[in-house]
């Protein structure tokens, strides 16, 4: 059974206040809330060792590792565990409460995650805080260090590729269509937030080309300032098609993976952009920005029958491979909207950051123009 708390307000004199930084994290503190949370009974923290994440694997945030020391042994007790705190930059924090960020990771791990037949793995949350004040934000999460994490460097193998698809397939058919899925408030639709996404793309439109114009082709930047003017319309016309929850940002750097007795499985995390969407449109995400432009084009029509089979395995009716293919082609607007937005408002200065932001436009460049989207968008308008 997953234990979490979730606390939408937090005040600086309440128990579980949102720490400031990660080393603003005190084993006092610490030990209050895994009490709090019944993670502990009687063991206490003394000592924490705050191991931070690499700059450049966690762009919207602080993330660390905590390594736990205790006055004694019990059972349950995490060695450690990953914190996520919300941006320090509060310039940063206000932005990305216009799209609910925070909030809807904190609902996630508060209202979906728990449930026995979600099906898909996840880490277990300890805990989530969240101010809808300051719009600061705090999770502790199952510590995934002994997985294999994915990279988007390199990509996903073919064999990864095949079980990423094939969980995302059990996601969206296990909520396809469902009605209840509105009676989350925090999970919004593409049209709940259309205004801000929109402002946001256009905004940060003439950024994204300021920095990464350099190494862009004409034909990805033709395509972007398109996308600016059909936006509306193309929003409009998601919400004809089926609805699911989706991850929103399903690619390689947001998946761990692990063997177990030959099995090959995998876990998904970074929750802050689920929504109730076409699930096509994570399907485009992931194999537009997280294989090779080789490697998508030899295994595309394979991953996407086997999604398909999925759905249909999972009692998913009236959508035909052909739909598909379309909301897929379709769906490319999905990464093409998020990577215009983070690349004119985060930060990509390491080098890892600085060579991540040139591979997923190189890749999904190559995606936009192998599904003609300019020509979509041509007849969109």
């Amino acid at each position: 059974m997953i234990s979490s708390a979730v606390m939408m307000m937090q005040e600086s004199d309440d128990p579980l206040f949102i720490p400031a930084t990660l080393n603003a994290i005190t084993a006092e503190w610490l030990t209050r809330v895994l009490h709090r949370v019944g993670i502990l009974k009687r063991a206490k923290v003394v000592a924490i060792e705050v191991q931070p994440i690499a700059v450049g694997s966690g762009f919207l945030g602080q993330t660390a590792r905590l390594i736990i020391e205790y006055d004694e042994r019990e059972a349950g007790a995490p060695a450690s565990i990953f914190a996520k705190l919300s941006s320090a930059d509060p310039a940063v924090r206000q932005q990305l409460r216009k799209v609910g960020l925070y909030e809807t990771e904190a609902g996630f791990y508060r209202d979906v995650a728990p449930l026995p037949d979600f099906p898909m793995p996840v880490p277990r949350p300890y805990l989530s805080l969240y101010n809808e004040r300051t719009g600061e934000c705090l999770l502790l999460l199952e510590d995934l260090s002994q997985a294999e994490f994915g990279d988007n460097l390199t990509g996903c193998s073919s064999t990864d590729a095949m079980v990423v698809v094939r969980q995302l397939g059990l996601l969206h058919a296990h909520y396809w269509s469902a009605p209840f899925l509105k009676q989350w408030s925090w999970l919004r639709s593409l049209t709940d937030e259309a205004e801000v996404r929109i402002a946001l793309y256009r905004g940060m439109l003439p950024r994204f080309e300021q920095r990464c114009g350099h190494f862009l082709s004409p034909r990805i930047l033709e395509t972007a300032r398109r996308f600016a003017q059909i936006l509306p319309t193309y929003i409009d016309r998601m919400v004809d098609r089926p609805q699911t929850l989706t991850h929103g940002d399903f690619r390689a750097d947001n998946l761990a993976f692990a063997t177990s007795r030959g099995e090959r499985r995998v876990t998904v995390f970074d929750w802050q952009v689920v929504r109730r969407a076409p699930g096509p449109r994570d399907v485009a995400y992931f194999l537009s920005l997280s294989l090779t432009v080789e490697q998508r084009r030899a295994t595309e029509a394979s991953l996407l029958k086997l999604y398909h089979e999925t759905l249909v395995a999972q009692g998913v009716g009236g959508y035909s491979a052909e739909d598909l293919r379309s909301d897929v082609a379709v769906g490319l607007g999905s990464p093409l909207t998020m990577w215009v937005i983070a690349s004119g408002m985060l930060d990509f200065s390491s080098e890892r950051g600085a060579d991540l932001l040139k591979q997923l436009w190189e890749r999904l460049g190559a995606a936009l123009d192998d599904h003609q989207f300019m020509s979509y968008l041509d007849d969109l308008a």
